[in-house]
C-alpha cells in the first residue's frame, strides 16, 4: 500500500517507490517521516489512504495461542503497554481484530497529527511511552517487538 501510495502521488515508478520506502524507514523510523519532511505529504491523509484503507480482516485473524499468552500474564504484578509507530486507529483495529484489545493498559502511538511527530526509535519517543504508562525507570520496562 505504501509503495503504492508513493507511486501515485509523488509519480514514481515501482522500484523507485520501492526504494525510497526502504530509504525513509531506514532514515525516520517511519515512511512517513520522510515523506512528511521531504514532499510535505498530509500524514493524517496518509493515514487514511494506506494504513486504515488496507484490508486487515482478510489479513489478520484472532490467535488463540497470543490471547492466552496475555492472560496467563499477572496483570497485579504487570502493565501491559501497547507501543507503537501505527497511528491510533491503526493500532486499535489490529489488537481488535486480535482480539487482544481489552489486555493493554493504554497505548503510545505515533501522533501523525502532532509537528514533529515522534516515532521509533528516537529515543524521546520511548520517553513518551514511559511517561503515558507512568513509568519512571527504564529498567521497569520491557519492550517486546520486531
Amino acid at each position: 500500500m505504501i509503495d503504492g501510495y508513493l507511486e501515485k502521488n509523488l509519480k514514481l515508478r515501482r522500484n523507485e517507490a520501492a526504494k525510497l520506502h526502504q530509504d525513509y524507514v531506514q532514515d525516520y523510523g517511519l515512511a512517513i517521516g520522510g515523506l512528511v519532511r521531504y514532499h510535505h505529504i498530509d500524514p493524517m491523509e496518509f493515514n487514511s489512504q494506506v494504513d486504515d484503507a488496507l484490508p486487515l480482516e482478510s489479513i489478520i485473524e484472532p490467535r488463540p495461542q497470543l490471547k492466552k499468552l496475555f492472560s496467563d500474564i499477572d496483570r497485579k504484578k504487570v502493565k501491559l503497554w501497547l507501543f507503537t509507530n501505527a497511528y491510533k486507529t491503526h493500532a486499535q483495529r489490529v489488537v481488535k481484530i486480535l482480539e487482544i484489545d481489552d489486555f493493554f493498559d493504554g497505548l503510545t502511538y505515533c501522533d501523525y497529527s502532532s509537528v514533529p511527530f515522534l516515532c521509533k526509535p528516537q529515543k524521546s519517543m520511548y520517553l513518551k511511552a514511559m511517561r503515558e504508562a507512568g513509568v519512571q525507570n527504564m529498567k521497569d520496562c520491557f519492550f517486546v517487538g520486531k
